[in-house]
């Protein structure tokens, strides 16, 4: 950022191809999710239009084009001169990103914000960014339309289906695959839900300011969130002067959340700060209800609580979840109506159109940085 500063200082101008670079790690740490760094992009210009932004230019040609033009090896190791090492057209337009994605810019150049989730992380945790940067290809990007999608996909009920769907990067950090959990997700045939807006408004309101408040980035944030222990140290009267004695009863975890706390709380008491994670817990029940609602299967008890989930790792598998059994019945029926939907869109397909295809839904999605 300090260098980005330092360029928009010397000529303004260079503020065109200034933008601040998102990746997981500015989401899952960051209270902000404030972007860590700026990137240079001269999107798909020619190399004489890049040249007029001189500054930014020498950057690019003096990091990128080196590495963009290397020589490929043989197998002894040596160079063979004339053959570059990366595929067509990366050495020949060295200036520009090797998925530039036009279509993409111009299409959310049309909204102020859009949902994002890392594709590697421990939590499944959407959340809405603005436009005007530019997003690492470890970010899945979804067109924000209403807040009754954004609770959709906050929901158990995606979560679930993610967790099903997709493979794994050690036993609990989950690998979200935008084809195998996004593309095949039957959502609801309608989201036009007061209810579930109003509610999953609120959560992303109170997530925000828990973060800030105390300083904690999404991951710390759910750690919390699924620690069985929160409500009873939200209710002690007096906490134990001695810290040992503190983690000696409530464990090493709840004694670090205990001292960041005390170090980083915005004018928050800590009893005040756990609350507000109890409430964020309320509020998920309430998406929750809303979009099994939406479903139309209110038949289902949730039964809300801390559970056991298998597929997570022993040492680290309690979660603030759902019922075992609600979860597979859940899982069930979210199957059956992916078949349902995948047969009434071959149905709808003309004769001769190729019908190897993978069920899509109404919802608007962008994989960043996939191959076209």
């Amino acid at each position: 950022p300090e260098e980005a500063e330092v360029l928009i200082t010397k000529d303004p101008r260079n503020k065109d191809v200034l933008f601040p670079y998102l990746n997981g790690e500015d989401l899952n740490n960051d209270p902000e999710q404030k972007p860590s760094r700026w990137v240079i992009n001269f999107f798909d210009w020619t190399e004489e239009k890049a040249r007029t932004y001189p500054d930014c230019f020498e950057i690019v040609e003096r990091l990128v084009k080196p590495e963009r033009q290397r020589w490929k090896l043989d197998e002894n190791g040596n160079e063979i001169v004339g053959t570059y090492a990366l595929r067509k057209p990366l050495p020949q337009k060295w200036w520009i990103y090797g998925e530039k994605r036009p279509a993409l810019y111009e299409t959310i150049s049309k909204v102020d914000q859009v949902m994002v989730v890392p594709l590697v992380s421990k939590y499944t945790s959407f959340d809405l960014v603005p436009t005007k940067i530019v997003y690492m290809h470890k970010l899945a990007v979804i067109l924000f339309e209403n807040f009754s999608e954004f609770g959709v996909l906050s929901s158990t009920l995606h979560n679930i289906w993610c967790w099903k769907n997709s493979s794994t990067l050690g036993a609990g950090t989950l690998n979200y695959s935008t084809t195998d959990c996004f593309e095949t997700f039957p959502f609801p045939i309608t989201l036009n839900n007061k209810e579930l807006e109003t509610v999953s408004r609120k959560y992303n309101s109170l997530r925000k300011k828990i973060m800030c408040d105390n300083r904690l980035g999404m991951t710390k944030l759910y750690n919390q969130f699924h620690n069985d222990r929160l409500l009873e140290i939200s209710n002690l009267v007096h906490f134990p002067s001695n810290g040992k004695e503190f983690e000696k009863i409530y464990g090493k975890e709840n004694f670090s959340f205990l001292k960041h706390l005390c170090k980083y709380s915005n004018n928050t008491s800590i009893k005040d700060a756990c609350r507000d994670i109890l409430e964020l817990r309320e509020l998920y029940c309430k998406i929750d209800i809303s979009v099994l609602n939406a479903y139309g299967w209110s038949d289902i008890s949730l039964k809300h609580d801390f559970y056991e989930v298998d597929y997570l790792p022993e040492n680290d598998r309690v979660r603030f979840t759902i019922h075992p059994n609600a979860r597979k019945e859940i899982l069930r029926r979210l199957l059956l109506l992916n078949h349902e939907q995948y047969s009434k869109e071959q149905e709808s397909l003309p004769s001769k159109q190729n019908r190897r295809i993978k069920i899509k839904n109404d919802q608007s999605f962008i994989d960043l940085f996939s191959d076209v």
